[in-house]
């Protein structure tokens, strides 16, 4: 959303295009955590000073930074998104690898192993008895 070269009118409604999208975000994003009407109202403010900048190329870039904050908003929670329907996860990883080095150790085959995660997580868990680590 550049302003300059741009009419009145065009630059009025980058303005108002570019608050409705981080005002979406912010509704759908980070009210709902907080419960707080706080963080629209400091977009709302945030946007109303930039009607009292003089210079247009100040008023484009801070546009432009809401306008990318609001594009990231929304990828990162499209993306946290996607993983949860994908139920990634690390445990279910594991358990897919085991079953892989059962079938072939059952065939009469070894798994190669570039990394030990039965003797990471006994590590984990004789470090973790005294100050309450990471074991399953």
């Amino acid at each position: 959303a550049r302003l300059r070269g741009m009419s009145a009118p065009a630059a009025n409604g980058a303005w108002r295009g570019t608050l409705r999208r981080v005002l979406r975000a912010v509704d759908r994003h980070v009210t709902p955590h907080s419960g707080s009407p706080m963080w629209r109202d400091h977009v709302l403010t945030e946007f109303r000073s930039c009607e009292k900048i003089a210079a247009a190329d100040r008023v484009a870039a801070r546009l432009k930074a809401a306008e990318e904050w609001a594009v990231l908003a929304n990828a990162v929670q499209h993306h946290k998104a996607m993983i949860m329907d994908y139920g990634h996860s690390l445990d279910k990883e594991r358990e897919q690898l085991k079953k892989a080095a059962s079938t072939a150790h059952y065939v009469g085959l070894t798994m190669p192993d570039a990394y030990d995660h039965d003797a990471h997580d006994a590590r984990a868990k004789t470090k973790g008895d005294g100050g309450g680590g990471e074991g399953k």
